[in-house]
């Protein structure tokens, strides 16, 4: 019983993984019209546009910051954040780390 219950468990956890990576790269198709595919795309000639390469932390914080209106604002910054406002922080937290898993 309890071997059924381990396997319960694991697969949940293994179905919740998979999701969970198929919704951050569902949820980038929303930025990669401006960031690229692989999120080397330079929006508008913005160097601070570059994402791949990036950690999870401080993609999570930048999101963040233009969700909330923190970020320094500016036209572009609007789009972005008409684009992630109705991310909820588990689909920031989702998306942080697909972004993250880009190579430089």
């Amino acid at each position: 019983m309890k071997f059924l219950l381990f396997l319960l468990v694991m697969s949940t956890l293994f179905v919740s993984i998979g999701f969970a990576a198929r919704d951050g790269k569902t949820l980038y198709k929303k930025c990669r019209g401006c960031h690229g595919i692989n999120g080397r795309h330079i929006p508008f000639e913005r160097k601070s546009g570059f994402l791949a390469g990036r950690n999870k932390e401080e993609i999570k914080s930048i999101i963040q910051a233009i969700k909330n209106g923190s970020y320094p604002s500016d036209k572009l910054n609007n789009i972005m954040q008409k684009t992630i406002s109705k991310f909820s922080d588990a689909e920031v937290e989702v998306v942080s780390e697909y972004i993250s898993r880009f190579k430089k």
